[in-house]
């Protein structure tokens, strides 16, 4: 009953979260930017799970783990649409370095400090992961480089807000800031992919370059198996109603045969959006119709990612303003550094860096894929990018309009007044 209860529930706030939580509010940049990555409903999800009404317990949310391989799988699928080699061609070199520079740099400064800040503390990371179980050098390393992938990850919810609320003078600035955002989630999930191969699979016993690049490849063929069935299903006369069951299909059939086989539902999808989109006629339809319910797929992202948190404090939280600061290090460095040597044409300021603090989806989604994976050592993640979550919304918004010139700093209050 309870199960049932939670599967209601879930089901009726993503339906109404989905035509709600992205809309206009009359209230400061940094809420607003809360609200439209829907960053409430983690909330919602706390309310809901052990730390509240204890309705999404931790039998029920071993339950909906079939809901959360679909979920994870169709962000990898959708994310993986958008990279048509063909396209991507046409657009300036710098917007893919650029990107690429500032990734990378997170990602190395980020799982850096976290290797090295837990290493010493081997106790009290115990103590976070399970009472009394010492974490093993291996499995460390795997939750620092995937802390490192998340890190690099930038939502694009804060310059949509603020672009929308202001004109401004260096346009090209931020459209730069725009496309960075867009594309650094794939650098994200290619350094995850190498994270959780490190271990591969649950019954690992330690580190073997041959089955990491095993697991690697079979990733990989576990996106490109679906994506084959899909685009030979697409070769025949369908309708509309036909063509979408083949979507849902293919993703289901992709997350669930990758996490059956112990593999991460996230990197499969990935691969089979990016193999669809190069060989499949019909990528711009599937694009469209697998967008069409992207915000219900991130509301119950959030909810399980809320309900699966179990706040606690102490050392925890130590680790967690480092790993914020040592972030936004990594975002000012790294884009500074790729500005200065990949030359853009136009002035960038040298702490441009500050307009990609916003965190969303992906690194939601990378942290849930880990936890799904290895969820005896996934608290302290699901703690630190709940925090550094909230924390990032509220202060990335200012921190654009300071390295943005808007043309009318009150603008935004005058189309609200209007």
């Amino acid at each position: 009953m309870k199960l049932l209860l939670a599967f209601v529930i879930m089901l009726v706030i993503a339906v109404l979260g989905s035509r709600f939580t992205f809309l206009d509010r009359r209230a400061s940049l940094g809420f607003r930017s809360i609200m439209l990555t829907g960053t409430e409903y983690i909330f919602i999800g706390v309310l809901l799970g052990s730390l509240g009404l204890d309705i999404l317990d931790t039998e029920a949310l071993k339950k909906m783990e079939p809901f959360l391989i679909l979920a994870l799988c169709w962000v990898g699928f959708l994310f993986g649409l958008q990279f048509k080699i063909r396209d991507l061609k046409k657009l300036p070199g710098f917007y893919f370095f650029i990107s690429a520079a500032q990734a990378v740099m997170t990602f190395c400064l980020v799982a850096l400090a976290m290797y090295f800040i837990l290493k010493p503390f081997a106790v009290a990371t115990a103590l976070i992961v399970t009472p009394y179980v010492e974490l093993p050098g291996i499995a460390l390393l795997m939750i620092a480089l995937t802390l490192g992938s998340s890190s690099s990850c930038t939502a694009q919810s804060a310059l949509a807000i603020v672009s929308k609320t202001y004109k401004f003078k260096n346009r090209r600035l931020l459209d730069l800031m725009r496309y960075i955002s867009g594309l650094d989630g794939f650098y994200a999930l290619c350094f995850f992919a190498a994270a959780v191969s490190i271990l591969p699979g649950v019954g690992a016993a330690g580190f073997n370059l041959l089955q990491s690049l095993k697991w690697l490849s079979f990733s990989c063929i576990l996106g490109i198996i679906p994506a084959l069935i899909f685009i030979s299903l697409s070769r025949l006369r369908f309708s509309n109603q036909e063509f979408l069951l083949f979507l849902i299909g293919t993703v289901t059939f992709c997350g669930g045969l990758a996490y059956q086989l112990d593999y991460s539902p996230l990197i499969s999808g990935l691969v089979c959006g990016v193999f669809t989109a190069n060989f499949s006629r019909h990528h711009m339809r599937a694009f469209s119709e697998i967008l069409h319910a992207e915000k219900s797929i991130y509301v119950i992202l959030l909810l399980l990612l809320g309900a699966a948190w179990k706040f606690q404090t102490g050392y925890i939280l130590i680790v967690t303003a480092i790993y914020i600061t040592v972030r936004i290090l990594g975002k000012l460095l790294g884009t500074y550094l790729g500005a200065k040597i990949f030359n853009p044409g136009f002035k960038v300021p040298p702490t441009c860096g500050l307009c990609l603090l916003s965190e969303g989806g992906h690194a939601v989604a990378i942290i849930m894929s880990f936890k799904l994976l290895y969820p005896s050592i996934a608290e302290p993640l699901v703690t630190i990018l709940v925090l550094s979550l909230i924390v990032n919304e509220i202060i990335s918004p200012w921190f654009i309009l300071s390295q943005c010139t808007p043309i009318d700093p009150l603008l935004g209050e005058k189309k609200e007044q209007a």
